[in-house]
């Protein structure tokens, strides 16, 4: 019972931290945005980014979006509307409704193994978390990580809770041997 309070509380202090750095993830392919334009509701739209990073809009076409972050897609829109001469003074917010590019695994001694959404600051502790915090059986001071790099797998061992998880990684807790 108190380890769940712990974890409560743990995780009530990190959801506002969340909050603000979602303004900061660099969209990915499958990711679902939400584009609003004021006072022009035909072109308002969700739209999901297809794999070659782009999304499609009324009267420009397709247009790259992957790697950059809500607040650029909209002026990047903005730029778009004004100079093809479509709209004056256009005012576009995006959100992003889902992170399918931004997530990463969890496996091994913990509670609700699985895929979870993170953003650039979430680390292995985090990740263990989310995942409802480790079994009794876990080992609680390193992980392995599994992660593609330039296209190859390498699994990289004890690696400290700290340590930040970047998208796409698999993150397995060992069972402790006491």
């Amino acid at each position: 019972m108190r380890n769940t309070a712990v974890l409560l509380i743990f995780v009530l202090f990190l959801s506002p931290l969340c909050t603000a750095s979602a303004q900061n993830f660099r969209v990915g392919k499958g990711d679902l945005l939400s584009i609003k334009v004021y006072e022009h509701e035909d072109l308002s739209m969700n739209v999901r980014v297809s794999a070659d990073g782009t999304i499609k809009m009324p009267f420009i076409g397709s247009v790259k979006v992957s790697g950059l972050t809500g607040e650029e897609i909209s002026e990047h829109l903005m730029r778009l509307y004004v100079d093809e001469e479509y709209l004056v003074n256009p005012q576009i917010n995006v959100f992003i409704d889902e992170y399918r590019s931004r997530k990463a695994n969890i496996l091994g001694q913990v509670t609700e193994p699985g895929r979870y959404e993170i953003d650039e600051d979430t680390s292995i502790m985090v990740l263990v978390t989310m995942a409802s915090g480790f079994t009794r059986r876990a080992y609680k001071k390193t992980a392995q990580v599994i992660r593609r790099v330039d296209g190859e797998k390498q699994i990289l061992e004890d690696v400290d809770m700290g340590e930040k998880v970047i998208p796409g990684d698999i993150i397995v807790i060992q069972e402790s041997f006491f």
